[in-house]
Parts: structure tokens; C-alpha cells; sequence
């Protein structure tokens, strides 16, 4: 009877340590899964605030892009929905005109999905777009939509985008496999503007597919059926011709 009694005794004791390991496994757990969620929502974005929002010169971007928006809008080339790609911690679309028809769509790997009567922002990898497998995409799609005020059961039109800005964004990204999504939801007369300098930012999150020579974003917009309407190289030397690695400013217009 006392071995019986020890046996059990044991047994009780194994269960109590195995249901205290269970306890603490799953307080562990909890924890990294924490630990990755402030990773994904703090960490990540400080790396990214610190590239687009601070150092990353959004000053110098403002400057730059503010006659770039000013010609357009005077031509009447903005239009209603414009899609901000890589717009970080201070969208600089902000410099358009606000008009009660006018939304804006902020779509940053780091964007706090915060959203007013004008503008959502939307936290989504650029290079998620398209790929309706990935939840992460499914759920923007659907906040974009019921921004839109679109019921995506019953609309097959995707193209609703008048301009998309992509802002210092193509080098961490597969950018021709992303401007060939983007260009799905971009209207046929729609614009794409583009500001990037090659080889610039946090060199270890580039993507290994990321914009390095700007006649490569040439290509690619031919490809897709893009006119070049205007380009500039604001910081380029005046004796320098190349322009294949320079901060480059680009309008172009969808031919279809």
C-alpha cells in the first residue's frame, strides 16, 4: 500500500511540474509574441522614422516635390485619389490641395492605420500588394474599400488611383514587381510620380531586387505602358551627364 502511495505521490508531483513547464511555456510564448508585435510596431518603425521622417531629409523632399504637385494640380493632373507609397512618418501628398472630393491612401510598412474624412493610412508591405493569399492584404484592400465607400464583392473595376507617388521606397522593394501591382489600380491616364535616389537609406533592409539604376525604372515604366512626361535631377552637378544613380524626380502618364 505505501509504495502505492509514493507511486502516486510521484505521479502528482510530475504533473505539477509538467503543468507549471505548460504555464511558464505559455507566458513565454505570450511574451516573444509581445516582443515581436513591439518589434513589428515600435522598432520597426523607429528604424523606419529614422530614414523616412527625420533623417531621410523631408524637408528637402518637401522643396523638392512642391512645384512638382503645384504644375500639376494648375494642370488639372492630380486628381481626386492619390495613393501615397512609402510615406513614412509625414506624407508629403499633405502638400495637395485639400478638396472635399479629394482622399489620400498612406500605405507605409510602419503606418499607424489611423484614418480621417481625407486620408488612410494603411500598415502593408508594399510588396504584399496584389498577392490576396496574404491576410495582411486582404485586410487592406477591405479598409481601402470601405474608405472608398466600394463594396469589393460587387466591383471589378480596380482602377480608381488618379496618381500614385512612390516616396524613397523602390530601393527596399522588388520595384518592378510592385510597380507592376500599383499599376492595376491606377486609371488609364493616371500618374505615377516617383522621387528615389538608388543605393541611398539603410542599406541592410534594400531588397536584393531594389531600384539601383534609374534606366532600369525607364524600362519598366515602357513596359507597362508609361510616357515619361518629366524628369528632373535635383542635386546632380552641373558637369555630371549621367544620370543613371542620381535623385531622380519623375512624372509619368499611364497611356492606357
Amino acid at each position: 500500500m505505501f509504495p502505492l502511495i509514493v507511486v502516486g505521490v510521484q505521479v502528482i508531483l510530475i504533473l505539477v511540474v509538467i503543468i507549471a513547464w505548460a504555464v511558464h511555456a505559455r507566458r513565454n510564448w505570450s511574451n516573444n509574441l509581445r516582443s515581436l508585435e513591439r518589434f513589428l510596431t515600435t522598432d520597426l518603425a523607429n528604424t523606419w522614422q529614422d530614414y523616412w521622417g527625420e533623417t531621410y531629409g523631408p524637408d528637402l523632399k518637401r522643396h523638392i516635390l512642391e512645384p512638382v504637385f503645384s504644375e500639376l494640380e494648375a494642370e488639372d493632373k492630380i486628381g481626386n485619389l492619390i495613393v501615397d507609397v512609402g510615406s513614412g512618418a509625414s506624407p508629403v501628398t499633405r502638400l495637395l490641395k485639400a478638396k472635399p472630393e479629394r482622399k489620400r491612401i498612406c500605405i507605409d510598412i510602419a503606418a499607424d492605420n489611423a484614418r480621417s474624412q481625407d486620408e488612410l493610412r494603411i500598415r502593408l508591405d508594399a510588396e504584399k500588394v496584389g498577392r490576396p493569399g496574404t491576410l495582411s492584404f486582404r485586410r487592406a484592400i477591405l479598409r481601402a474599400c470601405a474608405f472608398l465607400g466600394i463594396n469589393p464583392r460587387t466591383e471589378a473595376n480596380t482602377r480608381h488611383a488618379d496618381l500614385i507617388l512612390f516616396s524613397d521606397v523602390l530601393n527596399y522593394v522588388d520595384f518592378w514587381s510592385v510597380l507592376h501591382e500599383f499599376t492595376n489600380y491606377l486609371k488609364p491616364g493616371g500618374r505615377m510620380v516617383v522621387i528615389n535616389l538608388p543605393h541611398r537609406g539603410n542599406q541592410s533592409l534594400f531588397s536584393d531586387k531594389g531600384l539601383k539604376n534609374n534606366r532600369h525604372l525607364y524600362a519598366c515604366l515602357y513596359e507597362h505602358h508609361f510616357e515619361i512626361e518629366s524628369k528632373a535631377f535635383p542635386k546632380r552637378a552641373k558637369n555630371e551627364n549621367d544620370e543613371s544613380e542620381e535623385l531622380i524626380v519623375l512624372v509619368a502618364r499611364k497611356w492606357d
